[in-house]
């Protein structure tokens, strides 16, 4: 739980003003996901610096009881690029859950999650040289989602339930 979280719920647990929604609220927002993960939009997220090709990024994610990350909106994608920078200081390419490894255009989360995030980068996926068949964000540092060959290693994001 970070620190300012503790205080509020202290507060919370102690204050006739505050409503009993909101520490339950705060309870479940910051007690709910694992050390080291960050909680968003009721799912918890970690990024690893370690650099793994996609395949064992995905293995890693479920060794932690997740997958590689998927998003399903503007505020998740923004939140996930956010989790990076602040974790690396940078905004690294890291791999996430988008594939399109067994059928080539159907593309996926690897969660099993709808895949409904349209918001590639200009000319993306363009599977270059009939190789890239994973999604990363981040490319070159920047606000770029793209298709990437899965042999790769880079740095990922996974994402587990609560």
């Amino acid at each position: 739980v970070p620190r300012d979280a503790e205080r509020l719920l202290v507060l919370c647990l102690h204050s006739a003003v505050c409503k009993a929604k909101m520490c339950l609220y705060l309870l479940i927002k910051y007690a709910s996901c694992p050390a080291g993960w960050t909680w968003f939009g009721g799912r918890c997220f970690i990024f690893n610096s370690s650099m793994k090709t996609w395949t064992d990024a995905e293995s890693s994610c479920q060794t932690l009881g997740g997958n590689l990350a998927s998003f399903h909106s503007t505020a998740e994608y923004t939140f996930i690029r956010e989790l990076t920078r602040t974790a690396a200081g940078s905004y690294p390419t890291a791999w996430v859950g988008g594939n399109d490894r067994e059928t080539e255009t159907m593309w996926m989360w690897s969660d099993g999650s709808q895949f409904d995030f349209p918001n590639w980068a200009k000319g993306e996926p363009n599977d270059y040289k009939g190789r890239e068949d994973c999604m990363t964000i981040n490319n070159g540092g920047q606000d770029y989602v793209n298709d990437a060959w899965c042999n790769t290693n880079t740095p990922f994001v996974c994402v587990r339930d609560p």
